[in-house]
Formats: structure tokens, C-alpha cells, sequence
């Protein structure tokens, strides 16, 4: 009979400290971080696998919180369910065991996918012409063949959504230069933009 009762005392004594530490309670709230390389792009979406709870994440948010809360040891996995148009996001830290240390530390990261900015230099005969974008520059020389068009591309790639503004940085020998302002400052799309036009004149 003492061993009976003795049993139902641990039992119920392991009941109260599980309850303490919130095991199986679901009182912890899943959540974390947002980082963005690049503007912040819409449609991202979250999904904790274990659970199957979806989290669509409105643009530009840098935190988030999940609305089923977790018991203590419960698993979660945190994975992107969409990615936003025009960017790619990874997880961090995202599967583990549900705890007072571990439930707050998911972090995303996303990264605005880049594209080339160029386009085409006309006229062009003298020396020297040094374009930018920034500090992103490129040397353009004079074609083989006189009077031909010479196309260019920036180094760095632009970030989708992010603005870009060609200028002339140096002037070619004899000549002035200058981008048409057509497409020229402008914001990179969700492909390359090698469309800028640069036209030169001799002095």
C-alpha cells in the first residue's frame, strides 16, 4: 500500500515540474529574425513543418512570430514555404526542440536576386571614357572599326528593386558623353538590364 501511494506522489510530483518548465503545456512562442541583402520583396511565406502552420510574412518585416504555441521538447522545423518574387531567403537555426533557449533564435536571411546593368556606348572614338554606377566602374575603349557601337557591363551586378544612375565619370579624349536619359537613372527589374544607351559627339 506504501508503495502504491509512493508511486502517486512521483507521479504527480513529476506532473507539477513538467508543468513548471511548460512541458506539453504549449506556452512558448515560436519566432526569430529577418535580414535582408537587398530591398525586402513581397511573398515571402514560413511554414513550421511539424505542425504544419503557415506564416505569410508582410514586406519589409524584420521579426516574426508563429500563432500555435509549442510545448516544452516539441519539435519544430521552420522552412520557407514561398520564397518571395525576386529574391531568394535561407533559414537558420530553424529545427530543433522546443525550449526557453531555442524557440527565439530562428533567423532568415534574404537576398534580393542581382542582375546586369550595362548596355551600349555610340560614337564612341577617343580615349579614356570611364563609366559608373556609384562606385562601380568600367573603362570603355574605342571599337576596332570606327563608328561601331561598344556594348558594357557594370562589375557588380544590381539587387532587384535596388535604383541604379549611370554617369560619366571621364570623358574620352576630343569628345563629350553622356547616357540618355531614356532608361537612365532607373530601378533594376526582375531581369538584366543591359539597355542603357551612352552618346558621344566630338568637341
Amino acid at each position: 500500500m506504501k508503495s502504491s501511494y509512493l508511486r502517486a506522489g512521483l507521479a504527480l510530483l513529476c506532473a507539477v515540474i513538467l508543468s513548471a518548465c511548460g512541458g506539453g503545456n504549449g506556452n512558448l512562442q515560436l519566432s526569430g529574425t529577418i535580414t535582408y541583402n537587398g530591398v525586402a520583396k513581397a511573398g515571402l511565406a514560413l511554414v513550421n513543418k511539424s505542425n504544419g502552420e503557415k506564416l505569410p510574412i508582410t514586406t519589409g518585416s524584420t521579426t516574426f512570430v508563429f500563432t500555435k504555441l509549442l510545448g516544452n521538447d516539441e519539435t519544430f522545423d521552420v522552412e520557407i514555404d514561398t520564397q518571395p518574387t525576386g529574391a531568394n531567403c535561407t533559414v537558420a537555426n530553424n529545427i530543433n526542440k522546443a525550449n526557453v533557449y531555442t524557440v527565439y533564435y530562428v533567423a532568415v536571411t534574404c537576398t534580393a536576386t542581382p542582375h546586369v546593368l550595362g548596355g551600349t556606348v555610340k560614337g564612341l572614338s577617343g580615349t579614356g571614357l570611364v563609366l559608373a554606377n556609384g562606385a562601380d566602374l568600367v573603362s570603355i575603349l574605342p571599337p576596332a572599326s570606327a563608328g561601331a557601337d561598344v556594348s558594357f557591363t557594370f562589375p557588380a551586378m544590381v539587387s532587384d528593386g535596388s535604383p541604379y544612375g549611370g554617369t560619366v565619370l571621364a570623358q574620352p579624349a576630343g569628345q563629350t558623353c553622356k547616357f540618355d536619359s531614356a532608361l537612365n537613372p532607373g530601378t533594376m527589374g526582375s531581369a538584366d538590364q543591359k539597355g542603357l544607351i551612352v552618346n558621344c559627339v566630338n568637341n
